[in-house]
């Protein structure tokens, strides 16, 4: 038993902060082997909210968080040490890729005392975290379920679960609107000054603000936001940035991007009804959601009236399917007229691509072919890992399968357990044609760029499409062969390829899609001519035209304003 004096000395200091205090105290106290279930667990999440911790320290609190699971598997103290052991994993997986590593043990215990609570809110929680980081779709879904059908009002738990059907084929665009119906009963409406006492009449140009969680470091949106910011028309507009992100990380891209709006302003710190009453008083007339489901704690800013014209674009391809999104931005190979019915906003369709990128920097450079100094063909895919949908797996195995010698290198913005990978491709026999590159050895764009030099022909996932992927593919030079879909999320790389003038890598079916692949290794100079013409051409077309494509926006932007 803790004597009262010991367990109030602990909770003083842990209310002050004082962690490291915190783990002396308790490492006086007693060993690990006779240590309580609760001071383990206290112990870990002190190592975790430390100001100052290193790996060492992190993997540490997973072993103790592991020791209170342990000893208390059947009460609310293992629940508490499993979700602390998972959440330390999922957080830190972008900064040290070893947590991926401990996500088997990770399901072992969750399976374990699933068994013995059944449902339970915070459980669920955390382990739809795991099984989205195991690459197990199906198992999340089903938790995510669970969740919802016993009401859970997270509003993490709801985008989730609208987000992570988008990558499977059993959800059509049709089933995810019907979701989408429900989506603002779980945001609140927060205060907002009515638009009638904003006066608009005192801006001398147009205001357009933007707001976004990504304006931060090298994000990818930064890449098609900043030469569109750049230049649009600054007699008509005036724009501003409402980052949701702190300044501190801004670097390279997003720092171009600054420099490129009118006005900047770091709204971080500020909770939603604050920044709604910060936009407003700047007397925004359009106002754009660069985020959509991918950020549940803020979307629901946009559940609200704040502007006389709101527009989802570039982060969420997809509807949000709040009333007072009035606009989402697609083009017409996306979104089809008699589609518009499955998305709750009006559709801006612009008159070539949807979005623009900037380019990047760096020299380009007509490579060789990979195949012809390795000798068999290399193909690639750089997306997300969570777009590895099982029909992905299958198409992709085939492919490898008929292509003789064949490699495939597979590269995730988010590390994951390489084993969970590799297992996907064991079943279809082809785990040894799969080359996994660590994220962290190519963090640098120049590094992660490069690594496209090593493919001759990039894969592209499906239904969830690539599109910052597909981009950086194309200005490399390496043809994308890509899945016709059925809504605008699984059809961006069909409007890539399209505004390209690329529609020879369009594939109407999986079988085609095969083909294609086969076609492609087995004709090297049909191949090699392809690359050439991509690499000569693309930069010319309306995927990195940011002039024209702004011009077009603000011609669509100045109809719709002019209905107000």
């Amino acid at each position: 038993m803790l004597s009262k004096i010991f367990s109030q000395n602990v909770k003083d200091l842990f209310v002050r902060k004082k962690y490291q205090e915190v783990i002396k105290k308790i490492e006086e106290f007693s060993s690990i082997k006779e240590r309580p279930a609760g001071l383990s667990n206290l112990i870990g999440v002190c190592k975790i909210l430390k100001s100052e911790r290193n790996k060492n320290e992190i993997i540490s609190a997973l072993s103790d968080f592991e020791d209170s699971y342990l000893k208390s598997k059947k009460n609310e103290i293992g629940i508490e040490a499993l979700t602390n052991f998972i959440t330390t994993c999922v957080t830190n997986i972008k900064i040290y890729h070893e947590m991926a590593d401990y996500l088997p043990k990770a399901k072992k215990m969750y399976e374990e005392i699933e068994k013995h609570f059944g449902y339970h809110e915070r459980l669920f929680a955390s382990g739809s975290d795991l099984y989205q980081y195991l690459l197990d779709h199906k198992k999340t879904i089903k938790i995510l379920k669970s969740l919802i059908d016993n009401n859970s009002r997270s509003k993490i738990t709801i985008c989730k679960y609208g987000f992570i059907n988008n990558y499977q084929e059993e959800w059509k665009q049709k089933d995810y609107f019907d979701y989408s119906k429900n989506f603002s009963n779980y945001f609140p409406k927060l205060k907002t000054k009515k638009l009638k006492e904003i006066n608009y009449n005192q801006n001398k140009k147009i205001k357009i603000g933007f707001v976004s969680c990504d304006f931060t470091s090298n994000h990818s949106v930064t890449y098609f936001a900043k030469d569109t910011i750049k230049n649009l028309d600054k007699n008509v507009f005036e724009t501003y940035s409402f980052s949701l992100s702190e300044d501190r990380f801004l670097k390279s891209s997003s720092l171009e991007l600054k420099n490129n709006f009118d006005k900047w302003y770091d709204l971080s710190k500020l909770g939603n009804e604050d920044v709604i009453k910060f936009i407003q008083s700047e007397k925004i007339e359009i106002l754009f959601d660069v985020m959509g489901l991918t950020k549940a704690p803020r979307i629901e800013i946009f559940n609200n009236r704040i502007s006389p014209i709101q527009i989802s674009w570039l982060a969420f391809c997809n509807t949000v399917g709040f009333e007072t999104i009035d606009y989402l931005i697609a083009d017409k190979n996306l979104i089809y007229e008699d589609e518009e019915k499955f998305y709750k906003e009006k559709i801006i369709r612009m008159p070539d691509i949807w979005n623009c990128h900037s380019g990047f920097n760096l020299v380009r450079k007509l490579t060789n072919l990979p195949f012809n100094e390795n000798k068999y063909i290399t193909f690639g895919s750089f997306n997300n890992f969570l777009k590895l949908s099982n029909n992905v797996i299958k198409v992709w195995s085939k492919i490898l399968k008929s292509v003789e010698n064949s490699k495939l290198i597979l590269k995730s913005y988010n590390s994951y357990n390489t084993r969970t990978v590799l297992d996907k491709f064991k079943k279809y026999g082809v785990e040894n044609s799969i080359i996994i590159y660590d994220r962290s050895n190519y963090s640098d764009l120049k590094d992660h760029l490069d690594l496209y030099e090593s493919v001759d022909i990039a894969l592209d996932t499906f239904p969830y499409n690539g599109v910052t992927t597909t981009f950086e593919a194309l200005w490399k030079g390496v043809p994308v062969i890509v899945l016709k879909g059925y809504n605008f999320n699984s059809r961006c790389g069909e409007s890539i390829l399209k505004n390209a003038n690329l529609d020879f890598f369009l594939a109407s079916n999986e079988e085609e899609y095969i083909a294609k692949a086969i076609y492609l290794s087995n004709n090297i100079e049909k191949l090699e001519n392809e690359r050439k013409k991509i690499y000569d051409k693309i930069t010319d077309t309306p995927l990195f035209n940011s002039n024209k494509f702004s011009s077009y926006l603000k011609d669509e932007l100045l109809k719709i304003y002019k209905k107000i």
